[in-house]
């Protein structure tokens, strides 16, 4: 084989030489041409990608929601974390971070969205840890539910697991709600109540619930133990430490006294639930006493609302006699009671209580000493005699079988309320309510609300509906000076003569009134419209014949001159004229001018004929002779009753409710000027009032009325 020459080597290798040199200059001219090509790429990609978001924001502009700046979305995304969903896993905040990714991140930066908690028993701990990790440093409300099919071992390892896994979040919990299936469960919180200074230095709210109908405490002896709840050596909290300490406590079949008294001290709310006892219950089965209640009570001195949810305490308790032993309220000799004096609540400002019986009320408010109540809602449950089982229950409730339900609440003083404004009375038919308030003089009520709650009414059977009662036989004075707004739900008026406008008479100062599923409401429409006649003598300074030319004779109404508003619901009596009868007696100048003359010329219903004198000498003068009309109902002071003891506080304000002539003289000429110049019906509700149509109802408005509402009928 010829090998080849070296030049013919080099010679080639020349070749390959340039060849290569070649091909690198044009790779790196292709290198340069891919480079610009990838720049412009990439310059494209990045104005399609700001072109694409621009688009897509102008296209989220179409959405109103998108609208709203981040701020305003927070707060409606922390206003929707707020609701109580009855289903415990739908989760507010996980639903608004999946929508979209700018909701998510203002989710995921929004600490106090994820501060609101519910864990039921022992399901996804993990998302607890992730709660707890998201909302940061803010306050935190933490609720925990057991599972009711649990065993009631595994509720307790349930309890336990969650107090383990979030005590290092402990002093930033302001809301804790724990509700279990059994007493033994709460065991666990128990040591963590007791040192609440150092594990829950920020708790504002507590809820501990028994969910089960009949809790045993055979297993948790601890919880019925009564030494913890003790006054401590501190002095009482005041008005100033209103931010520090626990201010809203709610407990159901929990007993009082486990908790210490440096924890209720600065309470405002407290709600309580607890059934009345069983006769069949056993000894482990807790029911609070009367007495356990006032020494709690008495270690809540800010206290300001009460709630009482199906709860009647055992009465046991019964207030001092000077000179005479501790004796039963009912006679019987052989029951003993604890004598107390009454838990003085200076702030106490509401009280809402709910199936109590009608001497339930006198036996328990005679034990507490509110003078700045302004609220009292009560719902009373009717005492039936010949129920199966009365003589059990009157006894659980501290009663002596002997009693007389009719007689259940004598033997007390009369209370009164002078702040007592707001008035709500829930009760079975007209001999309950005649019965509850005889007890208590409310002298300032501007809000009273009375409701027929008998089962008969509320399954539809209008035709059994109780007669209103008479407003003597409610109050221990029937005169409401200050009443402004009154509300009769399920009742039927009277139709005797004088009764409606006699209960009207009482409240001159009415401005609302409404009417729930009431019948006999022509009657109380005819004396609304009740007009009255006289005349108005206009301000002048000069002469008495100024004076004289310038009367003027007014028709006016005889009750309630200051009525503005109406509510009709399912009231099926009320008819279309009747109501613009009303409308027009008041509203007259909306009304044509002759409707004037002509109401001043003849003779209305229930109006006297005036007839006009000189003011000074008395002698009938020219031209229109009418006297001036006196205001349509004297009302005559009650009957002084005999009293079995002294009542320094009705004596103290009968002194200070002393007018002098002269200040009687300028309230009657007010109150027949307002009655000659009644206001103005300005706000009219209709619904379901199958007598009053829709097109009627529209023409209210060229009435003067401004806010009407019509609902059709059923």
């Amino acid at each position: 084989m010829n090998r080849r020459t070296r030049e013919s080597i080099n010679s080639e290798v020349e070749l390959l030489d340039g060849e290569l040199e070649i091909l690198s200059r044009r790779e790196a001219e292709l290198q340069r041409i891919i480079g610009e090509i990838q720049k412009l790429k990439d310059e494209v990609s990045s104005k399609k990608a700001t072109l694409t978001e621009k688009r897509n924001e102008l296209e989220s502009q179409k959405e109103p929601i998108n609208w709203l700046p981040p701020e305003l979305l927070v707060n409606i995304f922390l206003a929707f974390a707020a609701f109580d969903f009855e289903d415990l896993d739908y989760r507010p905040p996980v639903v608004i971070s999946h929508t979209c990714t700018k909701w998510r991140a203002i989710a995921l930066s929004t600490s106090h969205l994820w501060s609101r908690l519910w864990v039921l028993g022992s399901s996804n701990k993990g998302l607890a840890q992730t709660f707890f990790q998201r909302s940061g440093i803010a306050p935190l409300e933490v609720g925990f539910f057991s599972v009711p099919s649990a065993l009631p071992s595994a509720q307790c390892e349930h309890m336990d697991s969650f107090l383990v896994s979030s005590r290092p979040h402990f002093s930033r919990i302001e809301r804790l709600s724990l509700q279990c299936q059994t007493a033994a469960s709460l065991l666990y919180i128990l040591p963590f109540i007791q040192a609440h200074t150092s594990t829950f230095p920020n708790l504002r709210q507590l809820t501990l619930s028994i969910s089960s109908p009949n809790p045993s405490f055979l297993e948790a002896p601890e919880l019925m133990l009564e030494g913890s709840a003790t006054p401590n050596s501190s002095p009482p909290p005041t008005r100033s430490s209103k931010f520090g300490g626990l201010l809203y406590l709610k407990l159901e079949k929990v007993p009082l006294f486990r908790l210490p008294a440096t924890l209720i001290a600065s309470l405002k709310t407290l709600e309580l639930t607890y059934a009345p006892r069983k006769t069949y219950s056993s000894r482990d089965y807790y029911f609070l006493r009367m007495s356990t209640l006032c020494r709690f009570l008495s270690l809540t001195p800010l206290l300001e609302e009460l709630v009482l949810s199906n709860t009647v305490p055992y009465f046991d308790v019964t207030l001092p006699q000077d000179g005479g032993p501790v004796s039963n309220i009912n006679g019987n000799a052989n029951s003993s009671f604890v004598e107390m004096n009454p838990v003085v609540l200076k702030h106490l400002k509401s009280i809402d209580w709910t199936y109590p019986h009608t001497g339930d009320v006198a036996r328990f408010l005679s034990m507490i000493e509110a003078s700045a109540l302004e609220r009292l809602d009560l719902w009373v449950e009717e005492i039936r005699p010949k129920r199966h089982g009365c003589d059990d229950l009157l006894f659980t409730r501290g009663y002596s079988i002997s009693s007389s339900p009719h007689k259940l609440f004598r033997g007390f003083t009369a209370a009164i309320y002078p702040a007592l404004k707001d008035l709500s009375l829930q009760c079975a038919g007209d001999d309950t309510a005649a019965c509850v308030l005889r007890k208590f003089s409310v002298p300032a009520l501007e809000r009273v609300a009375f409701t027929n709650i008998d089962t008969d009414v509320k399954k539809g059977e209008t035709s059994s509906l109780p007669v209103f009662p008479r407003l003597e036989s409610i109050f221990r004075d029937p005169r409401l000076p200050h009443l402004t707004h009154l509300t009769l739900s399920h009742f039927r008026l009277s139709s005797e003569r004088g009764r409606v406008e006699a209960m009207l008479g009482y409240m001159p100062l009415l401005t609302s009134l409404t009417l729930d599923t009431c019948l006999g409401v022509e009657r109380l429409m005819e004396a609304l419209q009740e007009s009255l006649v006289g005349t108005i003598k206009p301000h002048d300074k000069g002469g008495g014949v100024g004076r004289e030319r310038g009367t003027r004779s007014h028709c006016g109404v005889k009750v309630c001159p200051r009525l503005e508003a109406l509510s009709f619901w399912g009231c099926q009596d009320v008819t279309l004229n009747s109501l613009s009868a009303v409308i027009l007696s008041r509203n007259r100048r909306f009304s044509h001018e002759k409707e004037e003359l002509v109401c001043s010329e003849r003779r209305p219903n229930g109006a006297t004929q005036p007839v006009t004198r000189d003011p000074q000498t008395g002698k009938e003068s020219d031209g229109h002779r009418v006297e001036e009309t006196q205001m349509g109902r004297e009302i005559k002071p009650l009957r002084r009753t005999r009293r079995h003891g002294p009542e320094p506080a009705l004596s103290e304000s009968k002194e200070g409710a002393v007018l002098s002539p002269s200040t009687n003289i300028v309230s009657t000429i007010i109150a027949r000027q307002e009655a000659l110049q009644p206001a103005h019906i300005i706000y009219v509700r209709v619904d379901n009032c199958k007598l009053i149509e829709r097109a009627g109802a529209l023409r209210f408005r060229d009435l003067g009325v401004v806010d009407l509402v019509w609902v059709g009928s059923d």
